[in-house]
């Protein structure tokens, strides 16, 4: 996709309220954004002021397995199932340090992590 072309497409899906997407194209692109800032819209510059405020903060971005692997927390958590819980976070063990992770976490898996030593409370209060 050229440069032009990609910033008529940000501007119309934030002028259409496709925020989603414009915020797909623009993380895409974020550094070649920074630069050419002045030719989006408003409401995609401020998309971007956002997306570049939380990289600069430490956020990153989970990937669609980091985001299956949380739903499957929440499911097992649901249902009380600490052994399927164990199984799925055996896989990424680090993926419970992330700060976007725990805000995806429903308070039944955040109970039965902190409960079976997962996450500490004094962690998670720290994230949160």
């Amino acid at each position: 996709m050229e440069f032009s072309e990609l910033i008529k497409n940000i501007n119309r899906a934030t002028e259409r309220s496709e925020l989603a997407t414009a915020r797909r194209y623009i993380e895409e692109n974020v550094i070649l954004l920074k630069q050419k800032k002045h030719l989006l819209n408003h409401n995609a510059r401020e998309i971007l002021d956002f997306i570049v405020s939380r990289q600069q903060s430490g956020y990153h971005n989970l990937s669609k397995k980091e985001h299956a692997i949380i739903r499957a927390i929440n499911l097992y958590a649901e249902r009380f199932d600490i052994r399927g819980i164990k199984m799925v976070t055996k896989e990424m063990p680090d993926l419970l340090m992330e700060r976007e992770a725990l805000n995806l976490l429903t308070s039944d898996s955040i109970t039965l992590l902190q409960s079976i030593g997962l996450i500490k409370k004094e962690a998670y209060q720290e994230q949160i």
